[in-house]
């Protein structure tokens, strides 16, 4: 990286990304042969029913700075999902962004899951969130 003399962060953003990108961050960490401990970290269920905000980024942002302390610790991090049901505003966004009225729609295909999934794992790239894949 160079320094330059117009503060743009976006662009700024973009180029410490790509530059994180080349360096698969997560595959060197993966690969460590020095971790010491193994830890469990179980991740909080989903609960975003729209873009993301600060409010949804917050519990978020902790779990990373968790997440790399222990990391730079040379603990090695394994990430599970949790889930839980988050009540009737979630799925209602979720009919909504689905079509479904009424409580009904026809099953969802192989190729939206995956679609819905793609989507979901680009948000939290994003937010630069570690450990994601």
């Amino acid at each position: 990286m160079k320094l330059v003399n117009e503060f743009n962060l976006k662009k700024i953003e973009e180029t410490t990304k790509e530059y994180l990108s080349k360096l698969d961050l997560q595959k060197l960490i993966n690969e460590s042969a020095d971790k010491r401990e193994k830890i469990m970290f179980i991740e909080g269920p989903p609960t975003l029913n729209g873009e993301p905000h600060a409010g949804h980024l917050r519990g978020r942002v902790f779990k990373d700075l968790w997440y790399r302390f222990n990391t730079l610790d040379s603990k090695n991090v394994i990430f599970n999902a949790g889930w839980d049901t988050q009540g009737l505003p979630v799925e209602l966004q979720a009919e909504k962004e689905l079509g479904i009225k009424n409580g009904r729609k026809e099953d969802r295909t192989e190729q939206e899951i995956k679609d819905l999934v793609a989507g979901c794992k680009k948000t939290i790239k994003n937010i630069g969130k570690s450990g994601c894949k």
